[in-house]
């Protein structure tokens, strides 16, 4: 970046209501380049002009006026409390936006759709992302696997073959009774899909298809919360591109399942 365009990003970043505000010719003044010069940066970025810049300018103005201190205080009143966490349910979704890979996911998707059998990994929060995953997978007639001992997860995934998936769940790739199960799992030739934030950790390793969430947890706010949202965000997304493409199917174990579910209820 040269001397004159690196005095327009600077201007944009202090001033960023006055850029908005003024003309070419006005900036040209207030920044002391040629207004070609600030044309010619604005392109530089990729945007078609002027008008473009100072629009996703004002977007950034607007965020930053409503965000807020994802920080739970002890002050902090109910009404705050449902702002913050909308606003962290909102921007994680747009963060994972920027980690998880489309290829990857399509891919991932379409091996849980082929598989024989579904092997679920994870202990701890990560456990309960499984655990739900499990519920949802078998109730509409995918066969699962998965326990909340993880011993007894690993004695069920030493029955998966090559017709099998693994889902291993582990925010910092480096749960060992996740990554075990993984390691043991490619040597059976089951392919494994990690959902995981370290792309240089052991799970990652012994990953076919990795589904790379934010790495949050290095944040004091609400990062615990945000890595379960994450990590939640991609079994959804699996979850609903295993049932897409048998629909009908899937309807009609829902309801065998409803109705033999609603017997237990009381009238």
């Amino acid at each position: 970046m040269s001397k004159r365009q690196q005095q327009v990003a600077d201007f944009i970043k202090n001033q960023p209501q006055v850029f908005i505000n003024s003309s070419s010719r006005e900036l040209e003044q207030k920044i002391g380049v040629s207004a070609a010069t600030i044309v010619r940066f604005v392109k530089i970025l990729g945007y078609s002009g002027m008008e473009e810049m100072r629009v996703y300018v004002a977007q950034q103005i607007q965020h930053e006026e409503h965000s807020i201190e994802l920080k739970i205080n002890q002050e902090d009143t109910a009404e705050l409390l449902e702002m913050k966490m909308i606003q962290l349910y909102r921007d994680s979704v747009e963060s994972l936006k920027e980690t998880l890979d489309s290829d990857s996911l399509e891919k991932a998707c379409a091996l849980l759709r082929s598989a024989n059998r579904i092997y679920l990994l994870g202990v701890g929060t990560s456990g309960l992302i499984a655990y739900d995953l499990y519920h949802r997978l078998n109730r509409y007639g995918k066969t699962t696997f998965y326990n909340t001992d993880a011993h007894m997860s690993l004695e069920f995934t030493q029955q998966s073959t090559a017709q099998d998936v693994i889902v291993a769940i582990s925010y910092s790739g480096l749960t060992e009774e996740v990554v075990v199960g993984a390691e043991a799992a490619q040597i059976r030739d089951t392919p494994v899909i990690s959902i995981l934030s370290n792309t240089e950790s052991p799970l990652a390793k012994a990953t076919d298809i990795q589904l790379v969430i934010p790495q949050t947890e290095h944040l004091v706010r609400l990062a615990a919360v945000a890595s379960r949202i994450h990590s939640t965000l991609v079994t959804d997304i699996l979850f609903s591109g295993v049932i897409k493409e048998n629909i009908s199917n899937i309807q009609n174990a829902s309801l065998k399942t409803g109705e033999l579910v609603s017997k237990l209820k009381r009238k």
